[in-house]
């Protein structure tokens, strides 16, 4: 949001709450259990761009995004869609870039390939997609959960043989805010460029939070997976490209807890509205 706004953009937002401002962005109350109440919405507002990241009943947010996609049609206007990289869950094998087919198995990768579709179809090169893979912040609740259940020694759950790639909240609004500033369309992988085992990942960031060893609940896999989706558009600076290294040093520098070290450790050795929000 505030990347946007630097560009001289005016936000509003949709939320559970009533009706309100978040700063200097006006905020509306959303009931996703009517759909249809997005239409005079955004006939008030008539935005340029929507970045779509509803949460709830998954019919009700296919029907809330047809008729997004409607009355963004008839005013010419762009939607940024918040994807998944659970779009390739149905193959394991490798990681995926962007011109990879869809292929899932999962209920929730199949609803989110449903929702691409639909946007595509509807809105064709007024459509963004972007699908990032694991999200972290400074205080998201997955940092949140990793400081309780460790400090607690409350088993965290893991996977073995498994190799991810993660983004951070800021990379994720550098690129829509580029994205949209630059009038880029199509598909885009938003996450760091490797891939980093997921246990392997935990650990780290745990000793780089100053946290005890944590405890995990395994679940077993003998053969090698990858549940990672690669950037690989061309068109992002180079200066937003992340590495694995680079989002746990960011994790670790502004963690929500008092750190007996003096500065941010380093790891060169070992292997926004929220989640229901749509800023328009």
């Amino acid at each position: 949001m505030r990347a946007l706004q630097a560009e001289g953009h005016t936000l509003s937002g949709t939320c559970r709450a009533p009706a309100g401002h978040d700063g200097s962005t006006a905020m509306f109350r959303l009931d996703l259990s009517e759909p249809q109440s997005i239409v005079p919405l955004l006939e008030q507002v008539r935005p340029d761009a929507v970045v779509s990241c509803l949460r709830g009943n998954f019919n009700c947010q296919l029907e809330a995004h047809g008729l997004m996609a409607d009355a963004l049609r008839r005013q010419n206007g762009v939607l940024v869609y918040l994807s998944s990289a659970n779009v390739f869950d149905g193959d394991l094998s490798r990681p995926h870039y962007e011109g990879d087919a869809p292929c899932s198995d999962s209920t929730y990768g199949q609803f989110k390939i449903a929702c691409e579709r639909l946007l595509q179809d509807r809105l064709e090169q007024n459509c963004v997609i972007l699908r990032p893979p694991e999200i972290w912040g400074r205080s998201c609740p997955r940092l949140h959960t990793l400081l309780e259940h460790t400090r607690a020694g409350r088993p965290i759950q893991t996977y073995e043989n498994l190799s991810v790639n993660y983004t951070t909240d800021t990379q994720l609004a550098q690129w829509t805010a580029f994205i949209l500033a630059h009038g880029l369309r199509g598909v885009f992988h938003v996450g760091t460029r490797d891939t980093y085992d997921y246990t392997a990942f935990l650990d780290q960031l745990a000793e780089g939070l100053s946290l005890p060893q944590p405890v995990y609940r395994v679940e077993r896999n003998d053969t090698a997976a990858y549940q990672a989706v690669l950037p690989g558009r061309r068109e992002i600076p180079e200066d937003f490209q992340l590495s694995v290294k680079a989002a746990l040093n960011y994790l670790s520098e502004g963690a929500c807890h008092k750190a007996e070290k003096a500065g941010p450790p380093s790891f060169d050795s070992g292997p926004a509205f929220d989640t229901h929000t749509q800023p328009m």
